[in-house]
């Protein structure tokens, strides 16, 4: 069973809610897919696992786990993560690889909201603190660390709980990100059409996007998949 059909968010959720709460909206409400892009067709490729070697030792690993799968409960989360690391002193150190470039040898928010992510996870099922994780970036071949506090962690659980209550109520968030997120994003054609071509009803203030009020959401696109999955939720409900 899939952690969806069991009422699971993935880290993988949580990620693209960092990056853009609507695209939780589109995909566990609307239940639509992203589009392929190269970037994703990159990602799905196996990655040279060449550069973890100097933070191997820089980390004085005992062990490497790769592709752990990990699943809580109490959480209602679950994920897979690209790597495990335990040190000499039995430090438990994620780290995720991505087909991008970091932000100046940092990584990104919905990175750093992903590896808390699996910081939770690794202690709720494994019992072990996690203090720290690191990004590895592909593109400009730069390895950022991000320290995991208690902090990050709050804010992954505000997330999830978003999250929930945004699935249960049915609730478009709208688009409240930077213009620059929406160019590239897999989501952008149910979401934003116009965005990056002639037609359209989105227009830019601000580098923002904002809605002319005849444009409800991506639902408007797709008004016969809406009425299905409202049918299936209300016979859901009856049985």
């Amino acid at each position: 069973m899939s952690p969806s059909e069991q009422g699971f968010f993935t880290v993988v959720d949580l990620k693209r809610y960092a990056y853009c709460p609507r695209i939780i909206f589109i995909t566990s409400v609307l239940h639509l897919e992203e589009r392929e892009s190269e970037a994703m067709e990159m990602g799905a490729e196996k990655h040279d696992a060449s550069f973890i070697t100097p933070l191997l030792v820089k980390l004085r690993a005992s062990r490497v786990l790769r592709g752990l799968e990990l699943e809580s409960v109490k959480l209602c989360l679950a994920g897979k993560l690209d790597y495990l690391v335990v040190t000499e002193n039995q430090e438990l150190v994620p780290i995720e690889v991505k087909w991008s470039d970091s932000i100046g040898g940092k990584a990104k928010w919905d990175h750093r909201v992903q590896l808390a992510a699996y910081a939770l996870l690794i202690e709720e099922v494994l019992g072990f603190t996690v203090k720290r994780g690191y990004v590895y970036y592909l593109r400009d071949r730069r390895l950022a660390e991000v320290l995991l506090d208690e902090g990050i962690r709050r804010i992954v659980k505000r997330i999830l709980k978003s999250m929930h209550e945004m699935v249960l109520e049915e609730r478009d968030p709208g688009v409240k990100v930077p213009l620059s997120r929406c160019i590239n994003c897999g989501y952008r054609p149910y979401c934003r059409p116009g965005v990056g071509g002639s037609a359209g009803h989105a227009h830019l203030t601000n580098s923002y996007i904002k809605v002319e009020s005849p444009y409800k959401g991506p639902e408007s696109l797709f008004p016969k998949k809406v009425a299905e999955n409202n049918r299936f939720r209300q016979k859901s409900k009856k049985t």
